[in-house]
């Protein structure tokens, strides 16, 4: 009886800040990722609703979890890293950033060889649909002048694929939407809006949004381009349905501890530029990452396996200081300029 009694006191006192399980919604705006990230963390601990996450067992702490929009008005600005915040080092942060904008690993999908991988890559879900956003912003500015439409968007989500049983991990990504404004001194100005099911804000929502901001960057790069005018970076707007901190987190990485010390502490103190996250963690910049990881690529392909370390590169005869990496690394993807091909719009799913 008394075993029984203290496991439900002890459950009550765990969760006994569940409150009337109504979002209210949180709006976040700061000058940096890495700021947002600071602010983020401590708005959704302070104000999110306590709820269980998908693999919360009796006993465990309810997670915090709320709907919560986060402005950043100068989204390429340093600081952009913050800690906590990116679960990953420097490599595997430069990977998902070329995952994310030229799709180096779309080839990396679940199979019955390679299970543990995901269904989905966000790149190939939206790569096809972006010459014809690209097409709907150069007639519209052929014809009018300007670029004031809102229908420049793009959508990860595919219904066929993602909302069957068998997609046991569907796309956290919905949504890219691409807004241009006219500044008070006449500048075209693009902002960039992305919508979210589902986020872990704690491991993931900065490294996200380090691909993210990349992918508006390349976006400007490109529309000035096409358009023969210069494009400003506006606004980056991340919307998450449900951004949240893991029960798990505060029964096995002391999460509450970790909050009082980020409240304790300017976000500086805890921020860092992107170039000296790379060098940091794995002592290459940017170009340096891109060479190790074209020469991973090259390795797969020739049937070594993936991602092999450096050390097991050179083992292999590879100059991974100098090898050369894909031009469009540097610019956005070929794949931008193709043209509009209306029959990699349909998507059917084999049974």
């Amino acid at each position: 009886m008394f075993i029984k009694y203290f496991s439900f006191y002890f459950f009550m006192t765990k969760n006994f800040s569940r409150s009337d399980g109504k979002l209210s919604g949180i709006h976040i705006e700061a000058s940096t990722l890495a700021e947002a990230t600071h602010k983020a963390i401590l708005a959704c601990h302070d104000y999110g609703m306590r709820v269980e996450t998908p693999k919360y067992r009796m006993g465990m702490s309810l997670g915090y979890d709320e709907d919560i929009r986060i402005t950043v008005f100068e989204p390429l600005s340093e600081p952009r890293i913050y800690s906590p915040g990116v679960y990953d080092g420097g490599e595997g942060v430069m990977q998902y950033v070329l995952d994310v904008t030229h799709g180096i690993h779309n080839h990396w999908k679940k199979s019955e060889e390679d299970p543990l991988f995901w269904g989905y890559t966000y790149n190939e879900r939206f790569v096809d649909q972006l010459p014809f956003v690209f097409q709907r912003i150069k007639a519209d500015f052929d014809s009018k002048g300007r670029i004031s439409g809102r229908d420049y968007q793009f959508t990860i989500w595919r219904p066929g694929e993602d909302i069957i049983l068998e997609q046991e991990d569907p796309p956290c990504w919905q949504r890219g939407h691409l807004r241009f404004l006219q500044s008070v001194d006449g500048e075209t100005v693009l902002n960039y809006i992305t919508d979210w099911r589902s986020r872990d804000l704690l491991k993931a929502w900065n490294e996200n949004n380090i691909g993210q901001t990349e992918l508006m960057r390349l976006f400007g790069l490109k529309i000035s381009d096409m358009l023969g005018i210069p494009i400003e970076l506006g606004s980056y707007i991340d919307r998450s349905s449900s951004l949240h901190l893991y029960g798990l987190y505060i029964d096995r990485d002391n999460l509450e501890k970790q909050i009082e010390q980020i409240r304790e502490q300017d976000y500086e103190n805890r921020s860092m530029r992107l170039d000296d996250f790379y060098k940091g963690t794995t002592g290459k910049d940017s170009t340096g990452l891109k060479r190790l990881i074209a020469a991973q690529s090259d390795a797969e392909a020739r049937g070594y396996g993936k991602q092999q370390p450096e050390k097991k590169l050179r083992e292999l005869g590879y100059d991974v200081d100098n090898f050369s990496y894909p031009s469009d690394w540097d610019s956005w993807p070929d794949s931008w300029d193709a043209e509009p091909d209306v029959t990699k719009l349909a998507r059917v799913v084999e049974k």
